[in-house]
């Protein structure tokens, strides 16, 4: 169930009215029963995995939350440090090798469907299962944004962040909440599991954002990312030695604008569906083509699972006795230099199992590595900048501003070559055709128009990419864009709310037999 479907529409109509219509106590069951019809719909089975993991999620947080308290009482009734320190010790034992259960049990479902080319052929030799079986009952929905969801609950009850919740079906609300499910953002616990019981109230104003919220991520997905799409692919399916330089970096280029207007207007609509039930998430990105570093880049970019692998991967490594012991290490050996290395092992880990979490090719991992060591060299030459700017005599004007935006995005191109390619070698084949025979002339010639889009649509796109610019660079210098236009007169605001509706009624692309193209971002 896309969220450009009719079907999506209705049951976002149907669980609406029943939001606000059924007493405030109630009103979370109906948010519960709109993500099981969601999730089963998209399925087109049964939620299996789901489920245990719910249910692995909802025991875990119980077990740890009994044996802090157990601990508590423990540590109070007994007398010397020392007693309470071996209490305090094992009781945390038993807490790690529940987690370490846990995360055995959870990540080894993750990775089991994510790497369902490998699976899947094991499970069709099983006497009794069947294909269509393993296809639409045992393929979840949306498994690697509720494993990591999931598993930064259970780190996060460990950790004491947040309280266990006692009710498992509110353990199964949080985990399945359906505009978030399949894409994110990553939501804490602790932040939205507390908005499904607060009394929500039915607003015209807060339906009216909401609605222009769904409607902007749909013009960034329908008008541009679905339009940009056609030239992308049609690139990359034909021969690379068959194809300029030019058009593949013209190819890679739009790539990037549309992956994130795919996945930015996703979250755009998840937010403004989410809005209408008083439900807040996260933002989850922030104009990352106006950063000024790869670091500033990946804080604006997917934040959300930015934070959560910093918070619960990097924190964790860094944090830990091994790594307070390899740090001290490195620091008596190295000086000052060593002060770097558990940061930077613990950087490298970050982007392998990022690199990992989107996809299951070398590219992915290639990809991860080579986020992994721009990081590390940059945490490592962070100190020597200011230095370097003072003796060249570098002035932070706008010029030196854009510099750093154009060096990002080359950064950033690099590594997109990666994971649009099919293959490394398709990738190696790419750079050669980009860096041997440019054959700048093909970009103004007839040949580009061969490949899906025509002179109409690039135009388009160029009129598409004004609109979005000039609200980013809105945005970029704190201004809300919804509370403005709410705040003009009639006559305007509403010229600008159906203008944006007409070019997308009229110039969206829907694909075939006018259903829109799946979002990029659910093959991650």
């Amino acid at each position: 169930m896309q969220f450009l479907s009719g079907s999506f529409m209705i049951l976002w109509m149907i669980a609406f009215a029943l939001y606000y219509l059924v007493p405030p106590k109630m009103q979370w069951y109906v948010l519960l029963a709109a993500g099981i019809i969601f999730y089963v719909a998209g399925t087109g089975g049964i939620p299996a995995a789901l489920l245990l993991t719910a249910i692995s999620t909802y025991g875990c947080g119980l077990f740890l939350r009994n044996n802090l308290e157990k601990q508590k009482e423990a540590v109070l009734a007994c007398e010397g440090k020392e007693e309470k320190k071996r209490l305090k010790e094992t009781f945390a034992g038993k807490r790690k090798r529940m987690q370490i259960l846990y995360f055995i049990v959870n990540l080894g479902l993750l990775l089991f469907y994510k790497y369902s080319v490998l699976t899947l052929p094991f499970l069709q030799k099983i006497p009794g299962i069947s294909t269509d079986f393993v296809k639409n009952v045992v393929m979840p929905l949306g498994i690697s944004f509720y494993t990591l969801t999931a598993m930064g609950y259970v780190i996060d009850v460990g950790r004491e962040n947040c309280e266990a919740e006692g009710s498992f079906l509110k353990v199964l609300l949080f985990l399945s909440w359906f505009p978030a499910i399949t894409q994110g953002p990553f939501n804490r616990f602790r932040a939205l599991g507390e908005q499904f019981l607060q009394k929500h109230e039915f607003d015209y104003d807060r339906l009216l954002r909401s609605i222009h919220r769904f409607v902007w991520g749909a013009f960034k997905k329908l008008v541009i990312a679905d339009r940009i799409g056609i030239f992308v692919d049609r690139v990359f399916e034909s021969e690379a030695s068959s194809v300029p330089g030019s058009i593949f970096v013209c190819a890679v280029v739009l790539y990037m604008l549309q992956l994130y207007a795919d996945f930015s207007g996703y979250i755009d609509m998840a937010m403004g569906v989410s809005e209408s039930f008083d439900i807040a998430l996260p933002e989850n990105f922030k104009r990352p083509y106006f950063a000024r570093t790869v670091a500033d880049f990946w804080r604006r970019w997917h934040i959300t699972l930015g934070t959560w692998f910093k918070d619960y991967v990097m924190f964790s490594f860094v944090m830990s006795g091994s790594g307070r012991k390899l740090g001290k290490a490195f620091k008596k050996k190295w000086n000052g230099m060593g002060r770097h290395v558990v940061p930077i092992i613990g950087t490298m880990l970050v982007w392998f199992f990022t690199g990992a979490w989107h996809g299951r090719t070398l590219n992915y991992m290639l990809w991860g590595v080579y986020y992994g060591i721009i990081m590390s060299v940059s945490l490592v030459l962070e100190s020597f900048y200011p230095i370097w700017k003072q003796k060249l005599h570098i002035r932070e004007g706008k010029g030196y501003a854009l510099f750093c935006m154009v060096r990002t995005w080359g950064i950033v191109f690099v590594a997109d070559i990666l994971i649009r390619s099919e293959s490394l070698a398709q990738a190696g084949a790419v750079f050669r055709a980009v860096f041997t025979r440019l054959e700048a002339g093909a970009l103004l010639s007839k040949r580009i128009t061969s490949y899906g889009l025509s002179k109409y649509d690039f135009l388009l796109l160029l009129l598409a990419f004004t609109v979005w610019l000039a609200v980013s660079v809105w945005e970029e210098k704190g201004k809300d864009v919804r509370a403005y236009l709410a705040g003009r007169p009639a006559i305007l605001r509403w010229s600008c709310y159906y203008g944006v509706v007409l070019l997308l009624l009229i110039t969206g692309i829907y694909g075939g037999s006018y259903d829109t193209a799946a979002f990029l971002y659910q093959s991650f």
